[in-house]
Formats: C-alpha cells, structure tokens, sequence
C-alpha cells in the first residue's frame, strides 16, 4: 500500500539521495563544490534539504511511502511570474541552460525532480506523484507544468510524453565531471484545464515508471 503525504525536515537525506538521481549526479557535483573540512557532498545535499527556504527545501517535496520507507519524491514549486535572470552569471556553468529555460515558463508549476527508488520503479510510484503535481498545480492557480529532462533520458522522456508534455524548448547539456552523458536538456510542458483527466483516474499499466 502506498500513500503520499508532505516531506518533513526528517527526510532530508532521502530527499537528497533521490534528487541526485533525478538530477544524475549533477545535484551531488555542485554540493561537492561547497563542501568544506572533508564534508560529504550528500550531507551538504542533506543540509539543503532541511532548509525552510529556496527551492531545494523539504517544504516544496511531497513523498510516495511504502512499507513504511520513503520510495519516491516529487520536488515541486510555482515559479516566479517574471521570469528573471538575474542570478545567471553567477550560476555555475552545467546550471545556466536550465535556468535559462526556466525562464521561458513563468508562473508555471515547475517539477524540480521526480525520482523513485530503483526497486520500487514501475509499481505507479512515478504516476501517483505526477498526479499530486497536477493538483497542487492547480491549487496553487497555475495553467501549466513544467519540468526539465535530459534528452538521453528516453524513459523519462517517455513517460512525460505519456502524460501529455510536449517539448516546448531545448537547450545543450553542459557536461560536469561523472556527468553520465551529453545532448541537450529539453524543457516540457503541459496546459492545465478544468476538462483535461487527472493523472490519477486511470491505474497505470506495469510498464510505467
């Protein structure tokens, strides 16, 4: 049986393994950038995690429960309506794509990250929290979700497509040390209407993440 139910401060360090793989360990490069006296990157992910602000923080996560573990997250926030770039040039390099395309969706619902333990992967995990994106969406007055995901990410890629995104823009991936591979990130989309089915209405098959 799973449930869902808003992230704690307690859950910092599962927010911030499952990040990092949402994020493929682009997340944990720049903790280890401000890591000091031999700290560990995922404890500075950890630390992030346990904030009450910025976009990284326990307040903006949502997680998927099982077996009394955490299984999965979503990390989810509207967007500032004015689209600004103010902080570009101080954004590490592997960082400006995407705020920049960030930027091409105001007021959006932008999906930070999702991810799902390996092991608990294709049990609907993926789906219950796009289905609590939607509604938190809504709730919070937006017409669009947002999300960001590397082209050479298929699955993901695919899944999105499933759920009605549609690649509004794209920009080239700017490689970090470990990073897994190139290409470019692609920003999806997708109109929110009071018509449009919820993700949650029809069970997903057992293929989907």
């Amino acid at each position: 049986m799973m449930r869902l139910r808003d992230a704690t401060r307690a859950d910092a360090r599962d927010l911030a393994h499952l990040i990092n793989l949402a994020g493929e360990g682009l997340p944990e490069y720049l903790w280890g950038q401000m890591a000091q006296g031999g700290a560990a990157a995922l404890a500075i992910g950890a630390q992030r995690a346990g904030r009450e602000e910025g976009g990284f923080s326990y307040r903006h996560a949502r997680v998927c429960i099982a077996r009394g573990r955490v299984v999965g997250m979503i990390l989810a926030y509207r967007l500032p309506d004015d689209g600004g770039l103010e902080a570009l040039d101080d954004a590490p390099a592997p960082v400006q794509p995407l705020l920049r395309l960030e930027a091409l969706v105001p007021g959006s619902w932008y999906i930070n990250g999702i991810a799902t333990l390996p092991a608990a992967r294709r049990k609907g995990v993926g789906r219950l929290l796009m289905a609590q994106a939607e509604a938190s969406a809504i709730a919070a007055g937006c017409q669009e979700l947002s999300l960001i995901v590397a082209e050479e990410n298929r699955r993901a890629g695919a899944f999105y497509h499933r759920l009605g995104f549609r690649e509004l823009a794209s920009l080239p991936l700017v490689p970090w040390p470990g990073c897994p591979h190139g290409g470019r990130w692609r920003l999806m989309t997708r109109r929110l209407e009071a018509t449009h089915r919820s993700f949650a209405i029809a069970p997903p098959p057992a293929s989907r993440r």
